[in-house]
């Protein structure tokens, strides 16, 4: 605004254009009026001048009130102390809902903090509100900055505890975002949390956020809640052991439960519920969990009738277990089939007698007995086109040469539909048409099969499975040894598989995951050894790629019953699981339900029975695609969906961010530097702390007032000059 003093040109310009030019006329009553003309003429140039010094100075001061200037370093309140534009960040992650000693929850102390903060602020400021855990609320948060301080006030008052982890990063970017648009003297923000340390797991960027606007913007950090929390114990897994869930089959549920505490834990019970039972199907009591620890132990249950079934992992009356309920219980939704049909691409029959057929060993794996939930049907190449592909859940190409375009397009449709595709290499197979067809141009392969590894004619050098380090959901139970292990398996002969991205982009194709891995060698670049498994999304379904044979021609994997066969189970539930997707979710996940092309303008419900609340959802698109959409899972618990005109209903669970049960303090140390620390209690002065800080005035009012004054002293000494000349 201060290149506005350049107006000040404009009088001056106006002055030098008015000025009139004379032309000498030479008459003889000239001579008459000279006299008087010298006499008057020095006071004119001088009433001139002052018109135009006081128009000047007039547009000046105008342009510097309008820069509003300020002096920074005065501490003075004579003039009334400069307002404040402040964002109030309240922490309302599920920690906070933990009681201290009082029996104060920190949430109910970060309300009272969040009221005083707005309450130290002078008469006539601005205050924002954001509801913040990993992300910022904002339907339920004043984003504009609002000078009515009684809604800020109404705001804290509704506020209420999220089920969402702490991340303070976002909410902090978002503070500082706002407080760069205003054009105001003092910008503070007041961070109200618990101090959590994950909360503080992106710190660095804090901390430079913070540095790089000291200048300008205030940080206040407070701290509420008990600086050593009780201990806490939490729920932090459910998983089918097997991956699938058949009806009347009885099913184990491992349930993983963490200690966050000091000392032990003993004599934990823990109990499986079936669709909100007030009786376990099955409980357990754990004699120690050791501090800082976890522990998983298996429950056993058995479902009777074919749908979506609701399975809660719970400690013995969890709302009295310990003072942070929300992670004492723990939510699964499967969906309980009568079968699960398999079938099987053999690609090496020719040889006479069956145990020498490539699909031998992976039958028996599957389907070990006759009356099995897991139906097995195997064919030819030649046969396969042939097959009703979509009466299967999955299809295992095992030691195929090659496939038809017809079969490839029967395998892509299969996968679009939610299918499932394991695909397995051998002594037969055309890499280099596996390469270029199915990992190149359709992108259904998570890799190009690469050069070979090992010598299979030999069994004294061979390869081991990882035994530990297991990154993927189908593998994780392995990192508990309880479970069993993977790393007896010897395989003699593998295709190398690696994250190599393609160079044709397929729509349909997915992100790309590894398994399971073979052990680390010592020359390796990498410390992760190299893929054994990789999988992919496909549309709605999922390719499983093996690095070794179906059979035992390069590896054990298909003999070894302790491995193989969870390990098969688990990729068929993860099939399973795929075709029902978005039925477990994390809080903030949207629920998705996939609509068909001709169901625009399909319409739906989703009912949270915890809250009694319905919510009506319509078709919208998505990725080219139409779908209905449910995003308000900011609460945990079990919710139902229903589409308009159909009796079936469908069953999804959203729960906690586990990582949130850990309630490990940020140090003080480790705060930014340039913030303020308070630590925060019901008697703390924080208006005497936080107007320490507030220096500097604003001088625009008065000289706008100046600039007024002197609009009327122009005003009349122009008129005034008028009239004597």
């Amino acid at each position: 605004m201060l290149f506005g003093t350049a107006a000040v040109a404009v009088p001056i310009i106006i002055h030098l254009l008015n000025r009139r030019k004379f032309k000498k006329v030479t008459w003889a009553a000239m001579k008459f009026i000279k006299l008087s003309v010298e006499q008057n003429q020095r006071r004119m140039q001088l009433e001139d001048l002052l018109l135009l010094l006081l128009r000047c100075a007039l547009l000046a001061l105008l342009a510097f009130a309008l820069a509003r200037p300020a002096m920074k370093t005065s501490g003075t309140d004579v003039l009334g102390q400069a307002k404040v534009t402040a964002v109030v960040v309240l922490d309302n992650s599920y920690s906070m809902d933990l009681r201290g000693l009082d029996k104060k929850s920190a949430f109910q102390k970060a309300r009272a903090a969040a009221k005083e903060a707005i309450n130290a602020m002078p008469s006539g400021s601005y205050a924002s509100v954001l509801l913040a855990s990993d992300l910022v609320q904002e339907k339920d948060s004043i984003i504009s900055p609002t000078r009515a301080l009684s809604q800020a006030h109404e705001v804290i008052d509704r506020a209420k505890v999220s089920h969402h982890a702490t991340d303070l990063y976002p909410a902090v970017d978002r503070a500082v975002e706002i407080l760069k648009g205003r054009a105001a003297l003092r910008k503070e923000i007041y961070i109200i949390t618990d101090g959590q340390a994950s909360g503080w797991q992106q710190q660095g960027e804090i901390r430079k956020l913070i540095d790089e606007n000291r200048e300008d913007i205030r940080v206040y950090i407070l701290r509420v809640g008990e600086k050593k929390p009780p201990a806490n114990y939490a729920i932090t897994g459910l998983d089918v052991a097997s991956g699938l869930t058949p009806v009347n089959h009885p099913l184990r549920f491992d349930v993983t439960v963490a200690n966050h505490a000091e000392q032990a834990a003993t004599n934990m019970i823990v109990g499986l519920y079936l669709d909100e039972g007030k009786s376990p199907a099955d409980k357990v009591m754990i004699p120690e969990v050791k501090a800082g620890a976890t522990r998983t132990v298996p429950l056993y249950a058995r479902f009777s009738k074919v749908g979506y079934h609701s399975v809660r992992a719970s400690f013995d009356q969890p709302e009295r277990f310990d003072s942070l309920e929300a992670d004492n219980q723990n939510l699964l939704v499967v969906n309980a089939v009568r079968e699960v049909r398999v079938l099987l691409v053999d690609g090496d029959t020719e040889a006479r007698d069956p145990r020498e057929h490539e699909s031998y060993f992976l039958k028996l794996a599957l389907a070990p007995v006759p009356d099995h939930y897991v139906k097995v049907d195997t064919t030819t190449t030649a046969d396969f086109a042939r097959k009703v592909l979509k009466s299967y859940a999955a299809v295992a190409l095992a030691n195929v040469e090659r496939l038809t375009p017809t079969q490839i397009s029967a395998l892509k449709t299969f996968l679009r539909e939610g299918g499932g595709v394991l695909v397995y290499p051998g002594d037969r197979v055309d890499v280099d048409f596996y390469n270029k067809e199915l990992f190149q141009k359709h992108g259904l392969l998570p890799s190009p099969w690469g050069v070979a590894v090992g010598d299979a004619t030999q069994d004294e050098i061979y390869t081991m499975f990882q035994s530990s380090g297991y990154e993927h959901p189908i593998t994780a139970p392995w990192n508990n040894r309880d479970f069993g292990q993977l790393d007896d398996v010897r395989t003699f002969r593998y295709l190398k598989l690696e994250k190599e991205p393609s160079d044709t982009v397929v729509k349909e194709a997915g992100p790309v995951k590894v398994v399971l891995r073979y052990a680390a060698t010592r020359d390796a670049e990498d410390a992760l050894g190299a893929p054994a498994i990789m999988e992919r999304d496909w549309g709605k379904g999922r390719v499983f790629q093996f690095s070794s044979t179906a059979d035992t021609a390069w590896s054990d994997f298909a003999v070894f019953a302790p491995s193989v066969v969870p390990v098969l189970y688990r990729i068929l539930g993860n099939v399973q699981a795929q075709g029902d997707t978005g039925l477990n979710l994390r809080v903030g996940e949207s629920f998705l339900h996939p609509l068909a092309v001709d169901q625009p303008n399909q319409q739906g419900r989703v009912v949270v029975p915890s809250l009694a609340q319905t919510n009506r959802l319509s078709a919208e698109v998505l990725r080219d695609r139409p779908v209905l959409q449910f995003k308000d899972t900011h609460r945990k618990g079990l919710y139902e969906f229903q589409l308009d005109g159909e009796e079936k209903t469908t069953l999804f669970a959203v729960q906690p961010d586990q990582r949130e049960s850990d309630l490990h303090k940020v140090n003080d140390s480790e705060l930014p530097s340039a913030a303020t620390l308070i630590n925060w209690e019901a008697n703390t002065d924080l208006k005497e702390q936080v107007q320490k800080a507030r220096v500097g005035t604003e001088y625009w009012l008065w000289i706008l007032l100046v600039v007024l004054a002197m609009v009327a002293l122009e005003t009349y000494l122009a008129q005034k000059f008028s009239q004597s000349k």
